[in-house]
Order: structure tokens, then sequence, then C-alpha cells
């Protein structure tokens, strides 16, 4: 048999995962994602407070940045100001369809 491939390791998540998690993809606009890629997100990242629902607001958020789909940090000296991947390869690229010309 060969070995495992792929994500076989539960991942570190210093965050309530529960909670609405945005990034900063552009200046001054932010956008939902998973807490996955919330996680490896090298940019403006905040996750939304609703301890008390009448007054919800967001709170900045600044701890560690993970490799996409990794518990390896990223050092700071190689740390991009997007999606952080290890090698500089998006795994999820391999599973892509792509059209008749090649393209998505």
């Amino acid at each position: 048999m060969g070995e495992k491939k792929g994500y076989t390791g539960k991942l570190k998540y210093e965050f309530d995962t529960s909670k609405c998690c945005e990034i900063e993809w552009k200046e001054g606009r932010w956008g939902r994602v998973t807490s996955g890629e919330f996680r490896c997100f090298g940019g403006g990242r905040r996750i939304l407070n609703v301890a008390d629902p009448k007054n919800s607001f967001y709170e900045l958020y600044n701890g560690p940045i993970y490799f996409y789909g990794t518990n390896s940090k990223v050092p700071k000296d190689n740390l991009c100001s997007g999606y952080n991947y290890q090698d500089g390869i998006d795994p999820r690229e391999q599973y892509r369809v792509t059209g008749r010309r090649g393209r998505i």
C-alpha cells in the first residue's frame, strides 16, 4: 500500500471558527472566507463578534499565519500579502476543471 497523501492531520485554529471570518482582499474591501483560508491570509483579517446580537462589532485578528492546509507557521521574512502556500504552489489547483481552451 502507498503512503497516505494530502491532509491527514487536524489543523489548529486559534480563533472561533463558527464566527464570520473576513479578509481585506483590496484596501477597504472585505470578503467572507472559510476558516482554512482565513488562517493562511497574510493581509488584514477580522472576525465578527456577536456576543451581544444587538451590539455586534468586528475585531481585527492578529494571530499567527499558517501555510495553507498545514500547521506550519509562515516565517515573517517569507510572508506574502495574499494566501500563503508551501513552496508557493496552491494545492487546490490540481482539482480545477479546465474548459475546451484550457482556461477555467
